[in-house]
C-alpha cells in the first residue's frame, strides 16, 4: 500500500513499528511504568515528544493512546512510558506482559529545546511527570547542575505518587505537594512553587526558566506567573488527541497570535499534536480555555 500524507507531511507508515514489551511495573496507585523494545523510534527519540500507541490489534479499542517518552534508552533500543489507568484502553495496556506487542507511530512533536544552564524549576501535576524524566536526565547530563534542577510535584493524594525512591533516582532536589496535605506542601503544586519562589521562600531562588506538565487549569497558572515574572517556560499541554499527526484537529487550543494557516485573525488555533506539544507560555490564549470549561482529555499521558 502507499504510503499515504496527511496533514502536516507526515508519512504515516514510515513512523510504525511494532514494539515488544520488555517490563511492566506498578509505581503507585493505577500508575504504570511500561518498558518498550523499539529500535527505530528510540534513535530519534526526544524529550518532550510522543508515541501513538495501539493497544492491541483490531478496532477495539478503535483509537490510538498518546503518550509521551518517559525515559528513551536509545543505546538499547527502548523506551520507557509512564502512564495512569483512567479507561478501558490504559487498562488493557496495564495488563500487557513481557513479549507481548503494542504499535507504536512516533516519534511526534516538537519536543523540549533542552537547557544549557539553570537554575530550572520542573513543575508536574500528577502523571504530568512523565515527560519531564527524560528532560532531567538530558538536562544534568548536559552540564546543568544537579542542585540547579528543582521538581515540583504534586498529586491529589500521597497513594498517587510515585515513591521517593523512584523519585530519588533522578537526584535533583524534589518539593512535594498534594491537595490534601497527606504529604509535603498542602495545596496545588503550583502554590507549592509560587511560596518557595516568593518573599519568605527559598533564599535567592529565581528559575532561569521553566518547564511543566500538568492539567490546563495548572499551566494556566503556571504560564501567569512566568508572563508576570518575564522567565521563560516550555509547557507540555494537554489536550483531546485522537490521531496524533494534524489530521483529525481534535486537539485544538486557541492561539494568542494570528491564526497560523494564514487567516489573519487574532483568534486563530494550534494543534497540540503538530504545533506542539511544547509551547511557550505566551502563546495560548488562557482564558477562553478557562471559560470553555472543557471536560478531563484524553491526553498524553492517560
Amino acid at each position: 500500500m502507499a504510503p499515504t500524507m496527511p496533514a502536516g507531511g507526515v508519512i504515516l507508515e514510515k513512523s510504525c513499528e511494532k514494539a515488544r514489551v520488555v517490563s511492566q511495573e506498578q509505581l503507585a496507585a493505577q500508575v504504570f511504568r511500561l518498558r518498550l523494545e523499539c529500535p527505530k523510534i528510540s534513535a530519534s527519540a526526544r524529550a518532550g515528544q510522543f508515541v501513538m500507541l495501539r493497544v492491541r490489534e483490531g478496532n477495539d479499542p478503535l483509537l490510538r493512546r498518546p503518550f509521551s517518552f518517559h525515559r528513551i534508552h536509545a543505546g538499547r533500543g527502548e523506551i520507557d512510558i509512564l502512564y495512569r489507568v483512567t479507561g478501558r484502553g490504559t487498562l488493557i495496556l496495564s495488563r500487557l506482559g513481557p513479549g507481548s506487542e503494542v504499535s507504536l507511530v512516533g516519534p511526534l512533536g516538537n519536543g523540549f529545546k533542552v537547557p544549557a544552564g539553570g537554575p530550572l524549576a520542573l513543575i508536574a501535576g500528577g502523571i504530568g511527570i512523565a515527560p519531564l524524566g527524560e528532560l532531567i536526565v538530558q538536562a544534568v547530563s548536559g552540564g546543568v547542575p544537579a542542585q540547579d534542577v528543582h521538581l515540583f510535584y504534586g498529586a491529589r493524594t500521597a497513594s498517587e505518587l510515585l515513591p521517593e525512591s523512584v523519585v530519588g533516582e533522578f537526584g535533583i532536589p524534589v518539593h512535594y505537594s498534594t491537595d490534601d496535605g497527606s504529604f509535603g506542601y498542602r495545596g496545588p503544586v503550583t502554590g507549592n512553587f509560587m511560596d518557595f519562589t516568593g518573599p519568605g521562600g527559598a533564599e535567592n531562588f529565581r528559575p532561569a526558566e521553566i518547564f511543566s506538565c500538568g492539567p490546563l487549569a495548572m499551566q494556566y497558572h503556571v504560564a501567569k506567573w512566568a508572563l508576570a515574572n518575564d522567565v521563560s517556560a516550555q509547557l507540555s499541554l494537554e489536550s483531546l488527541m485522537a490521531c496524533g499527526i494534524g489530521a483529525c484537529l481534535g486537539c485544538a487550543l486557541p492561539a494568542a497570535g494570528p491564526d497560523r494557516r494564514g487567516s489573519g485573525e487574532p483568534s486563530g488555533y494550534v494543534h497540540v499534536c503538530e504545533d506542539g506539544p511544547i509551547f511557550p507560555a505566551g502563546s495560548i490564549q488562557w482564558n477562553q480555555i478557562l471559560v470553555q470549561q472543557t471536560p478531563r482529555p484524553t491526553c498524553l499521558f492517560s
